[in-house]
């Protein structure tokens, strides 16, 4: 692999991989992926937890994330730091002046704030919910440090109402080796891709989704669903009709949809286990079903999703061969693996390697993940069976308590095919949602989350645009010009910030949309984003045991593994929702826009 390493070295700075024919594009990604793991794996953990014991840690995945690594069983489990895509020394948090220059509440005015809506005609509103609902698994700062305060500047003739003060992000505890490293910070879901935004990273969480609205946990190994097949709600949370999940923060009638439909899928994969193993305890059910759909989301977002937005030959064939290699499903579901090689017979099977740092997610990761733009502000509600309108609503009227409240007039087929025959936002300047800049919180404090996520990457040291390509080995802007090929854009930014220099990541990534060299075709995402995605999306499989050596019938159980090799998407759909086949029968990718019934 270090001759490709040496070719993508030596290609970046005259000719990006997307200008190459296929093969060399694609020998240059893997290149490029090689190098991020050798250099841009940064391990900032200097005082693991100590796991509590548990019952069986080889055969289930445990609640906090502890044992996946036998060797290391604290690593990737709930309360364990984020590590870094970036050297240490380019990681230190911007403070005083410095974080607040530009003001971010100027940024989300002049650069982010949506006017027209600029739309994803080849993508469906259900692809926004479905990256949010993933994020939820991987990756949650928890509550902030109400005790610091980062002080906003408003810009002159800003309508907004008082002064714009934002919590801190909160410190992990220092350990031994924190002298002269930058500050660190603590993820409270478990790093790895175990489905816990339905299941919890806790015990007490999990036994809240397995009770549901009852006192006593589901003895059969099921989900907690009410007699309508919906979500129970989260009484203790304090909002009204506010669904129970795993993570049902920032909730929204997309993640109600996802969250309904893999709590159903769980139950179904329990009843075919149950087939097979009629005796076998609820518990155990519990865990081998929690095993499958964890695997099953991962093969989706592997293989359905970022191919969706990713929709060029070579963005299809290299996530793809993520999970397939380059031999493809239908050899690998026919006839099973011949190789230990991740490149002809993908990652799942295949040995783990965390590649030289402990597995964890990392903040830059979670920063190129800032996809607030795929929202729409606007959602139109319609009759699946004949496409006649219901409602029309903003995003505040199907956030919150509010998506639940949705089903008293829709039923749950109406809800999946109106955010399926719609269209998500596109990744670009000037399209962030109207109702994520004026944010009413579940406390009534109202937030502007596009200068928050500026104000976040600056805070916990994520460097900016230039810095963070010339961190990842990418070229370098010079000029306004390198970044975009807008020219409208260009000098909108050169007024905002001044210098190439300043601009931030997010500016910086939704800005290459228009650019020739910072825009892959038909990629929903920018280049510089993509280089993450490359690394960190193997990574997700490559170190998780349940993804690699463990990735069995012995484990899985056959009923189990086949379920994961042979469904997708649509088959889960199909199986949930079956009333819908009109709509859907003809998408390519389920993330594409449904048909409309007439």
């Amino acid at each position: 692999m270090s001759l490709l390493g040496t070719l993508a070295r030596a290609t970046e700075s005259r000719r990006v991989w997307f200008k190459f024919p296929f093969v060399p594009a694609i020998m240059i990604i893997l290149g490029h992926r090689e190098n991020l793991r050798q250099g841009n794996l940064i391990d900032l953990e200097t005082k693991p937890p100590t796991p509590k014991p548990v019952d069986d840690p080889v055969n289930f995945r445990t609640a906090d994330g502890s044992y996946n690594d036998l060797g290391a069983p604290w690593m990737g489990m709930a309360g364990t730091r984020f590590g870094r895509n970036v050297k240490p020394e380019a990681a230190f948090g911007e403070t005083g002046e410095a974080l607040r220059t530009p003001s971010p509440r100027l940024v989300s005015n002049r650069l982010l704030a949506r006017g027209d809506f600029t739309p994803v005609p080849h993508l469906n509103v259900l692809a926004a919910a479905w990256i949010q609902f993933m994020v939820h698994d991987w990756l949650s700062h928890g509550s902030n440090d109400k005790d610091r305060l980062h002080d906003i500047p408003l810009p002159e003739g800003d309508d907004w109402d008082g002064p714009m003060k934002v919590p801190a992000t909160t410190l992990s505890p220092a350990g031994d080796g924190d002298a002269g490293r930058p500050p660190a910070y603590t993820n409270a879901e478990t790093h790895w891709w175990d489905a816990s935004q339905i299941y919890g990273s806790s015990a007490e969480r999990l036994a809240m989704v397995r009770t549901g609205s009852g006192t006593e946990v589901r003895s059969d190994g099921t989900l907690a669903l009410d007699e309508r097949g919906l979500l129970p709600i989260d009484s203790p949370s304090g909002v009204a009709d506010l669904e129970l999940s795993g993570v049902n923060g920032n909730w929204w009638i997309g993640l109600s949809v996802l969250h309904t439909l893999f709590v159903r899928e769980h139950n179904a994969v329990v009843a075919r286990l149950r087939v097979d193993y009629p005796t076998a305890s609820g518990e155990w059910l519990f865990g081998k079903a929690r095993l499958v759909v964890s695997a099953l989301l991962a093969k989706i977002h592997t293989v359905e999703w970022t191919p969706a937005l990713m929709d060029s030959p070579v963005g299809r064939m290299a996530m793809r061969g993520n999970f397939w290699g380059l031999i493809g499903e239908r050899a690998t579901v026919a006839n099973g693996r011949f190789s230990e090689s991740e490149v002809v017979n993908g990652i799942p099977g295949s040995p783990a390697d965390h590649h030289g740092a402990p597995y964890a997610m990392t903040e830059e990761f979670a920063a190129v993940y800032r996809l607030h733009s795929l929202m729409p502000d606007d959602y139109d509600f319609r009759r699946a069976a004949d496409d006649s309108p219901v409602l029309k609503t903003d995003l505040a009227g199907v956030s919150h308590g509010a998506a639940h409240r949705l089903y008293r007039e829709l039923g749950f087929d109406d809800v999946l095919y109106s955010l399926c025959t719609e269209h998500p936002g596109a990744l670009v300047l000037h399209n962030f949602p109207r109702g994520l800049r004026n944010l009413h919180r579940e406390n009534g404090r109202m937030v502007d989350l596009a200068a928050i996520d500026i104000l976040r990457d600056r805070e916990r040291g994520v460097p900016r645009f230039a810095e963070f390509r010339r961190q990842i080995g990418m070229s370098v802007p010079q000029t306004f010009g390198d970044i975009t090929s807008n020219p409208e854009w260009a000098a909108e930014l050169r007024d905002v910030y001044g210098t190439v220099d300043k601009v931030d990541l997010l500016v910086g990534t939704l800005a290459e949309s228009q650019s020739a060299r910072g825009q892959p075709p038909r990629f929903g995402f920018s280049d510089t984003a993509f280089r993450i995605f490359i690394l960190m999306a193997s990574r997700r499989l490559k170190s998780d045991r349940f993804f690699t050596e463990d990735f069995r019938p012995e484990i899985y159980t056959d009923a189990g593994y086949q379920w994961v090799l042979r469904n997708s998407m649509r088959s889960v759909v199909e199986r949930h929702c079956p009333g819908l086949a009109h709509a859907f029968g003809d998408a390519r990718n389920m993330f594409f826009p449904w048909t409309r019934a007439s």
